[in-house]
This record gives C-alpha cells, structure tokens and sequence, in this order.
C-alpha cells in the first residue's frame, strides 16, 4: 500500500511539473515605430495554460494610456492558447520600453523579455526641423521629410514614416485614401529599402476590400508586416488604416519604378464605426470607389569601383559576419572534408554572387554550392546564405585551410568592408584502404592476375580466305544500283540541313504545353524557369538577372526582347516567394504572354 501511494505520488508530481513545463508566455508589439496620433497593440499569448486564466501583470506604462483591452482562447490538440490584446495610445515623444509582463500559474511566474517601442512626434505637413517648407505630392518619390523630435529622445522620426504622415495630411480632407513612402529614394544594387503603403478611411465600408499591392521594375520586393491596423487623427478628423510593409533591393543600377497599390471598395454611408458598419457598409451603400497610391521612381545606384575587392560579391548593408566551419579536422588520404561557409546580415542575400574558394595546396577543391534564406526582421529582413563545398586531401601532412575573404559595402560610411574567416588546422593520415587495382606491367599484382607469358599476334589482311566480302558485292553493281543505295541517306541529309533537329525544338514544345496548362502563376515561373535550363542551360535559380541577360544577349537576342523579359523575370521571381491567387483569365494571359517571349528567345538566341 506504500509503494502504491509512494508511485501515485511521484505521478501527480511529474504530471505538474509537465505541465509547468509546457506553459509559454510570449508579448509581441504590431510595431516599434509610431508617432503620437498613433496607436500601439499589445498581445500577450499564454499556451499550456488551462481552466480561468487570470489576467498577465503588465509593467507600469507611464508612456502610455491603455484604453481597450480583449480577450481570446482557443483549443488546438488538447493544448488551450489564451490570447489577452492591448490598445494603447501613446502620451508623449520618447523612447519606450515595456517592461517584463507577469503571469503566475499554478505558483510559478513565467515573464516576458522587454520591448522597445520609438514614440515621435510628428510635424504639421510641409514644415521641417528649420522651418522649411517641404512639398510632398501624392505622386512624388516619397520624398525627403524631417521632423522635429522632443528632448526626451534623440531619434529621428524614420523616413518612411515621416513621409506616410506627411502625405496623410495633406489627404486629411478626404474620406479614402492611400500613401506609399520610401526610407530612401537613391539606394544602391542590393540595399534593402522599406516601403509602407497605407489606406486610410475615416468611413466604413463594406465587407473585406480586395487589395493590390504595388507592381515593381527594376525592383524585387519581399512582404513583410502585412494588414496590421491603427489610427490617426488628420486634420482633426479620426482615420484609421490597414498597412502593408515591404522589403525592396534594386537589381541593377538605373531607374526602378514601384507602381501604385489599389484598393476597390463599396463605402457606407454611415459615419459611426461598428462590426454591422464594418460588415455591410452602413444601412446605404454607395457605388464602389477606386484609390489609388503614389507612385515612387528610385534611383538605384552601383556601388563605386575605386577601391572595390575582389572578394566583393554584391553584398550591401550593415553590420554582416562570417564564419567557415569543417564537418572533421582529422581524416585520411582521400576522404572527403564538407567545408561550410555562412554569411548573415541584413536584406536579401539571394542576388548576390557565390563566394569562390580559391585552390588550396593539398586539396582538390570541387564546385561550390549555394542556399539563401531570408526572413522578416523588425522593419526589414534578414538572410542567411551558406556556401558548401567539398575537399578532398591528396596526401597525407598536416596542412591548413587558409583565411577566406567576403566583403560587402557600407552605404553609411560609403566604403567596402572585408570580413575573414580563421584559419582551420586539418591533420591528414595515410589511406588504409588497400589498393585493389589492376597492374598491367607485369608480374604479380594485387587483384590476384598474374602474367603467363608475352605473344604478338599479328593482325590479318584476310579473315575469310576464299569468300567474297560484301564491300566487293556491292563495287558490281551499276550506278543506279548505288543511287537507290544512298537515296535515304540524301533525304535524310537534307531535312537534316533544311530544318532544326528534334531535340532542338525539345524545350520550346514542353514550354508550350506546360503553359497551356498553367492555372496559377507559380506554374507559369516553373515553365519558363525549365525552358531557359533545356534551352539555354541558365538555372533561375543560382543567376542574377545581368547575368542571364549577359548570356542571351551573347546569344544574339534582340534587346528589346531582353527588355521584355527582364520585365517577366522580375514578375514570375516575385512570384516565387510571393505568389498571387490571379484570375483564370490573368493567368492564361500571362501564360499567353510568357510563351510569345520564349518563341521569341528560341529563335532569337541562335549563336
């Protein structure tokens, strides 16, 4: 009976601490950045957590004012996730923090980590720091804006949203709106820039409004927050708006163009905002409307050739490392080393070249392999790109893979920077595998063959004395004998000369079906992304656009042809990591559009 109660007791004991260990808490803010007629919302997520949940402790706010507060719970496999929502608005300028967040359960007390929060105060539109007037039209670049900050915080307000503030007041006299803003109009090949597009309404409309993000040129665009809410007061009027960020690189210097976003709506005629209006638009509907964003040019900039690296591979930013790592440092002649080199930093790694290993004494180095991840990251993203390749020692020592070199530049400070890997130490021993190779030469060998004497045959001219070959049966016939001999080689000879061979036309004809198939866009990249490997052996993949151009315009195709499909390109790689649901009709018209294009690069690209 002790034992029994003993085992029980132990059982309960391990059932609470399972579930102590299976309690998270987690605090998250939809941004870090605001002004002061802007709104912040605070979530709180508790997973592992079950029956009446008390609500968190939050930290004293003395930067802000909570006003609404929610809460939610679900179940997911047996595990309940309560989820308690913070409305709070900002009280003055300054740089924030929201401390640790409590929750007790079960006598244990889980906390949050700290989050900083920039709070700027925003300047009535047009006027700067030093009173200059500054003119920001709905269709400008986003432009340049200055704000003045409080003494409380040195920061400056960012420039995107600075810019979004400033075409938001100007639009204040209207019901529907929307603004697109840059942080920087002239970046470099490869910068990350971030782009905020808004819509604003101070009116409720009806049901959920299809949204079109903005196209680009020139320009590849990565999603990042997407439908985050807030609000703000315009010209004393209150607003709300529903905003979408994006991560941008320029591909290649010269002008690069981000198209208007648009959203089509049905307006209410109601002015009171409630989950009814919200809905069905108010007891009235108006027509349906159309806004529109502005359209921004940016500048693209090279990055400068005085003083440029060769271990420059189009890197652009801050703040980068690397480091190189082997899978073994002590192996014998012959076998192979996995040598791994890995860059992170901020923006999109993709575009840029693959890191090139030089060779290294004692090793035969082979082809370097590539992969590129890249995350969203606060206001932007963050990649990480591996380079993998193998090293095989051919003798046995100790011997060393020498310091690599990545470089990248600094748009702050205008200059490039190289960063080295350390040194790595390898120990080689002899091979003990034995050899099991055939010897030619003689005597012995260790395959177990052994020589059993030398002869010389020689070769002869006749090797059916007597009979008569079939080469000296066909010298007897006559002329017109040999002409119905040769006649299929000719005809062959000549479709052969007059038309492309099958296995030419191969890439083209698959291209072709595969279109006609398409239903989505992801299937129209794939298509052509076969097409240039068949046809041109051009791998989407592992090339930047320059360099697929270089290439095809090696092969002689028309620049305008390399104008129309730098176009798709930039389309169908978008879509790769963000594909659009379009229209059976879209679809089939760009798949219509794709086929004209690679018709034209097949028989363009003939050289």
């Amino acid at each position: 009976m002790r034992i029994r109660n003993f085992l029980l007791t132990l059982a309960f004991a391990a059932a609470a601490l399972a579930a102590h260990a299976q309690v998270t808490m987690t605090a998250s803010v939809d941004k870090t950045n605001l002004s002061l007629d802007d709104e912040l919302t605070l979530t709180v997520q508790i997973t592992g957590a079950s029956g009446n949940v008390v609500m968190p402790q939050l930290p004293s706010l003395p930067a802000f004012n909570v006003y609404s507060r929610e809460v939610s719970s679900m179940n997911i496999n047996g595990q309940t996730s309560t989820v308690f929502r913070y409305v709070m608005l900002p009280r003055f300028p300054t740089q924030a923090t929201i401390g640790a967040i409590r929750f007790t359960y079960n006598g244990q007390v889980y906390t949050t980590q700290p989050i900083q929060v920039n709070i700027y105060r925003r300047v009535p539109a047009g006027r700067s720091k030093g009173g200059a007037v500054q003119q920001a039209s709905s269709s400008g670049t986003g432009g340049n804006y200055d704000s003045a900050v409080s003494s409380r915080t040195q920061n400056t307000i960012p420039q995107a949203l600075a810019s979004t503030d400033t075409l938001a007041e100007q639009n204040g006299d209207k019901s529907f709106f929307m603004t697109a803003a840059v942080n920087n109009t002239s970046p470099y090949v490869n910068q990350q820039v971030e782009l905020i597009v808004r819509f604003y309404y101070s009116r409720p409309f009806a049901g959920q409004p299809p949204y079109t993000p903005p196209t680009v040129n020139n320009i590849f665009m990565e999603p990042l927050k997407q439908n985050t809410e807030g609000s703000q007061i315009l010209q004393g009027k209150m607003f709300r708006y529903i905003e979408n960020r994006y991560a941008l690189s320029g591909v290649q210097a010269g002008k690069a163009v981000i198209g208007p976003a648009m959203v089509q709506f049905q307006p209410g005629s109601n002015d009171v905002f409630s989950a009814f209006d919200r809905l069905f638009g108010g007891l009235a509907a108006e027509p349906q409307q159309l806004v529109k964003s502005n359209p921004i040019t940016l500048n693209i900039q090279a990055t400068p050739t005085a003083g440029r690296p060769a271990s420059f591979y189009g890197a652009v930013g801050t703040d980068f490392t690397l480091q190189a790592q082997a899978d073994r440092t002590q192996v014998e002649a012959g076998e192979s080393i996995n040598l791994t080199v890995t860059v992170k930093g901020p923006g999109n790694l993709k575009p840029t070249s693959d890191l090139k290993i030089p060779q290294i004494n004692g090793f035969r180095v082979y082809d370097v392999a590539s992969d590129s991840v890249t995350l969203p990251l606060g206001r932007g993203t963050q990649s990480t790109k591996t380079f993998k390749t193998v090293l095989v020692p051919t003798a046995s020592g100790s011997y060393t893979i020498p310091a690599l070199a990545w470089s990248y530049f600094n748009p702050k400070t205008k200059r490039y920077v190289t960063l080295t890997t350390k040194p790595i130490s390898v120990e080689v021993t002899p091979s003990t595998k034995a050899d099991n190779a055939v010897s030619f030469t003689g005597g012995n060998t260790s395959g177990g063959f052994r020589q059993l004497g030398k002869d010389i045959r020689y070769i002869k001219t006749d090797p059916y004395p007597g009979e008569v070959g079939w080469l000296v049966s066909v010298g007897a016939l006559t002329w017109l004998a040999w002409i119905f001999i040769f006649l299929p080689v000719i005809c062959r000879l000549a479709i052969w000369l007059g038309k492309d061979s099958l296995k030419s036309k191969a890439p083209i004809l698959t291209a072709r079906n595969q279109l006609k198939k398409a239903c989505v866009e992801e299937q129209v990249a794939a298509a052509v992304e076969e097409f240039l490997l068949k046809r041109f052996h051009i791998n989407m993949g592992s090339n930047k656009l320059r360099e697929v151009l270089e290439i095809l315009k090696q092969k002689g195709v028309h620049p305008d042809t390399l104008k129309a499909f730098a176009a798709l390109w930039q389309r169908l790689d978008a879509a790769r990591f963000a594909p659009e649901n379009l229209a059976a009709a879209d679809t089939r018209a760009l798949a219509a559009q794709a086929l004209n294009l690679l018709k034209h690069l097949d028989s363009e690209g003939r050289l």
